[in-house]
């Protein structure tokens, strides 16, 4: 909440995307007729009696301003040019009296606070494209796009729609240089021409008028002199940035949340070990893979009935995968590296361990 007097400027400060209230002191509001928000001079949104309206000539803060009867307005996916003087004039039969705010917008941090998104798993050969898929199916006309990469967060790409303005890449690192492309209808980010530099953290921040979306992943791009082993320990060394950027700490009995590496060659069998020495008749083991937890393998509790899912992702498991009735370990024969990625294994619904499958 932010007091007033009338020759008392507030100053609020705000990330582009992010949204911003400014709010008034309620005793000062007690009672009105009138109250008019102002935008350095002219009116932006007003409540007359209870009817709250925006004056059609403030196209500049279209759909993006929300006042409630408390006086306090809403300014949704902020922008550079909402930076500046808002004042608030409330009418009250006593007398006229205002408050002022200062509003400054700074640019998109370069930590995007992503720590609530899944992490989604890429992987790719060196010279081949990858295309980081956002959750997004079409843009509008208002959203916010910025792309930061590695655990410094730094900016590879920005698009801000509403300007229709050309996406926005950093040339000034030869890292990416002429590889980078986004997708006007998604936001989604391709890399072209792939090198093992470009394996990493990868995040995204997409800001509306009506949400805000994070999205995070891993991608791991595997070279020709790069054996298992090595690409192993890139895959581990980039989640443990991943978790250090989320502002995650790792205690003894939280290690066993950490992912298995499992790597392999194409064309090797890779198995993935539930550490269990016998499972109980009554055990329902299920197998999951992939971003999305695709069903993929399970064992049915009491009969102890083997069940595969061969259709599941375009087919990729069909006559590969075999399940130890004994112990409930899979194993993918023939691996190729379309069966890169994510894998879960539950035990009657609880007990979970998580595996990140490499082939190269």
């Amino acid at each position: 909440v932010f007091d007033a007097d009338e020759d008392e400027v507030k100053s609020v400060s705000v990330m582009e995307g992010d949204s911003v209230t400014l709010n008034p002191d309620p005793t000062k509001i007690q009672g009105f007729i009138l109250i008019l928000w102002r935008f350095e001079d002219p009116v932006i949104a007003q409540i007359d009696g209870k009817e709250t309206s925006y004056p059609s000539h403030t196209e500049i803060f279209r759909d993006r301003l929300q006042l409630d009867q408390t006086g306090s307005l809403t300014i949704m996916n902020m922008r550079n040019k909402y930076s500046g003087l808002y004042i608030l004039d409330v009418v009250q039969r006593v007398g006229t009296s205002n408050m002022k705010f200062t509003v400054t917008v700074y640019e998109t941090p370069s930590v995007i606070d992503a720590g609530e998104a899944e992490m989604k798993f890429m992987s790719v050969k060196e010279g081949d494209p990858v295309i980081l898929q956002t959750v997004v199916h079409q843009l509008h006309r208002d959203e916010l796009i910025v792309w930061r990469f590695g655990d410094e967060g730094k900016l590879i790409a920005k698009h801000d729609v509403e300007t229709k303005s050309p996406p926005f890449y950093d040339e000034s690192d030869e890292r990416f240089r002429d590889r980078l492309k986004l997708d006007h209808q998604t936001g989604s980010l391709t890399i072209t021409n792939t090198r093992t530099t470009d394996s990493g953290v990868y995040k995204v921040k997409i800001s509306s008028n009506k949400l805000t979306v994070y999205e995070k992943y891993i991608v791991t791009i595997s070279g020709s002199d790069l054996s298992p082993a090595v690409v192993a320990g890139i895959v581990v060394a980039v989640l443990l940035v991943a978790a250090a950027a989320a502002g995650v700490i790792y205690y003894r009995s939280k290690i066993a949340e950490m992912p298995r590496i499992v790597s392999g060659m194409e064309g090797d069998s890779v198995e993935l070990n539930t550490g269990v020495t016998e499972i109980q008749t009554w055990d329902l083991i299920e197998w999951q893979s992939g971003n999305e937890d695709y069903p993929t393998a399970k064992i049915i509790r009491g009969t102890g009935e083997i069940i595969t899912f061969d259709d599941v992702r375009q087919g990729i498991f069909r006559d590969r995968l075999k399940l130890d009735k004994k112990t409930g370990s899979l194993t993918i024969t023939n691996a190729g590296i379309e069966h890169t990625g994510p894998y879960k294994l539950l035990i009657n619904n609880k007990y979970k361990k998580n595996f990140i499958v490499y082939i190269r």
